[in-house]
């Protein structure tokens, strides 16, 4: 891959990475802000418990995008990018343009899932 592409890679996955970093922060505040809420009867209590269950399992998500994000950039950084976790073969480019932070070719990822029960 020529360094072009790397650079236009790395861009995206920069981007991502500020997004991802900046919405956990504001769903965190969020979060805090809602603690801190006087709750007015039972019932409102268990929506907002509700609501914050919601909004943490969201976070979750979003911090294991940010963890590969993060991973794939120090691949850019150690000239191993792009490389399938599994087979080791070059992860097809169209298929990074889609997702620049997937560690698996679509046939890894297909076996992967298919163990999964």
């Amino acid at each position: 891959m020529n360094e072009t592409k790397l650079a236009s890679f790395r861009a995206k996955l920069e981007e991502s990475r500020f997004a991802l970093i900046g919405g956990v922060q504001e769903k965190y505040k969020s979060k805090k802000d809602d603690f801190n809420e006087q709750v007015a009867d039972i019932a409102d209590d268990a929506v907002q418990s509700y609501d914050r269950q919601l909004m943490m399992g969201l976070g979750e998500k979003e911090l294991r995008k940010l963890k590969l994000v993060e991973e794939a950039i120090k691949k850019i950084n150690t000239g191993q990018y792009g490389k399938c976790l599994e087979c080791e073969e070059l992860i097809p480019e169209v298929r990074l343009t889609v997702i620049p932070y997937t560690p698996y070719c679509v046939d890894c990822l297909e076996t992967i899932e298919k163990k999964i029960p």
